[in-house]
């Protein structure tokens, strides 16, 4: 079984961060370029990668959501299933057209697709951040 993995480097300030301050649990705020930022994480998405009708693997996916303001991002964990569905839809596409458990998965046009998707909930989403992706057959 092959597996393609991908952590980037601009997550791993973040992977830290969870680990020490309970990101999991609740949203934390960061200092980035001066501002205070909350990162609001959402649960693991798991979807299916098919080919041409056949089930070839499975796409999963740890992501957070990434607020400017932290008072925007308080709500979030309200939202949460409805930020859940919006991304997982958009996750299940992506796999469809971008995803093979044999090739590296683009994490940018990922982190992108999913950001669309989570601003048709709140508009306020800086950005979603991808901390680990990873295909499998």
């Amino acid at each position: 079984m092959r597996r393609h993995r991908l952590i980037l480097a601009v997550a791993a300030p973040l992977l830290a961060l969870a680990s020490v301050s309970g990101l999991a649990s609740a949203p934390a705020s960061a200092n980035e370029g001066g501002g205070a930022a909350s990162v609001v994480p959402v649960a693991d998405l798991r979807v299916p990668i098919l080919d041409g009708g056949r089930f070839a693997g499975t796409l999963r996916v740890q992501a957070a959501l990434d607020y400017a303001d932290p008072a925007h991002g308080a709500g979030a964990a309200a939202r949460a299933p409805v930020f859940r569905d919006a991304v997982l839809s958009a996750g299940l596409e992506f796999a469809r057209l971008h995803v093979s458990a044999f090739a590296p998965i683009d994490a940018a046009l990922l982190s992108r697709t999913l950001t669309d998707a989570a601003r048709t909930v709140d508009p306020h989403v800086r950005k979603v951040l991808i901390l680990d992706v990873s295909a499998r057959q």
